[in-house]
């Protein structure tokens, strides 16, 4: 059983004051959406975050010279990522997301100049109105099973214009590192996340539902050093 969409109905956040600065705004909606465990130095941590958010815009630019003026978001949580596209793309740019967290959609449509921001399933997303970029950032390990993530990744092909950014993957070569890793470093893991799966994907996987649309796949490493899942994990942009 998977019991991830308790943990996430559960995320809230009591209050947001949106006159500070880009980034101050950043860690609060970041920390709402569960990136708030054994943080540290919260400065580095999340500037960490911050920083791969923006080596991701600048190669989303790289590939279409800054032609993206449309971002839909498949987990878009609190609206983070939505956030940081709204302060680039202004009131030129169109928004929309889906989430099946109930408060943290809720916040997401609080700050997000959007009427298509949903409260349902990933796999429930509409196809029929597009946009040049559809995205998932660290969703992809919460499906229940492969099959459900290749139903939602066809749609997110179909729906995108011109590219799809899956971040975060777990890479499935990796799997068994991971899982000692977690083992190691928390006392009875097994007992503490049963019913909290996590799903690893391989490169292959990802390349061979491209080819089926006739997508080329570029892939990149996570360059967040603070965060100890990052040598785990993959992104990959599919255009």
């Amino acid at each position: 059983m998977n019991n991830w969409k308790q943990i996430w109905d559960g995320k809230k956040l009591d209050k947001l004051n949106l006159n500070r600065g880009e980034f101050e705004v950043f860690c609060d909606l970041k920390k709402a959406d569960g990136f708030d465990v054994n943080v540290g130095n919260e400065e580095v941590y999340y500037r960490s975050f911050y920083n791969e958010w923006i080596s991701m815009y600048q190669k989303l630019n790289d590939f279409f010279n800054n032609e993206v003026q449309s971002v839909y978001e498949v987990g878009c949580g609190s609206g983070v990522n939505l956030y940081l596209f709204q302060n680039r793309l202004g009131k030129t740019g169109q928004f929309g997301g889906i989430d099946y967290s109930a408060n943290l959609i809720n916040i997401a449509k609080s700050i997000i100049h959007s009427n298509d921001l949903f409260y349902d399933d990933a796999i429930n997303l509409d196809e029929t109105k597009k946009y040049d970029l559809v995205m998932a950032d660290s969703v992809f390990q919460y499906f229940d099973d492969i099959v459900y993530a290749k139903a939602v990744l066809r749609k997110m092909l179909v729906k995108a214009n011109k590219i799809v950014y899956l971040g975060e993957l777990h890479d499935s070569s990796q799997k068994e590192e991971w899982l000692e890793y977690r083992r190691k470093s928390m006392r009875n893991y097994d007992e503490i996340y049963l019913g909290l799966p996590k799903m690893f994907y391989s490169k292959d996987w990802i390349r061979h539902i491209a080819e089926e649309y006739n997508k080329k796949v570029y892939f990149t490493v996570s360059e967040n050093k603070e965060y100890w899942n990052s040598k785990y994990l993959f992104h990959c942009y599919i255009y």
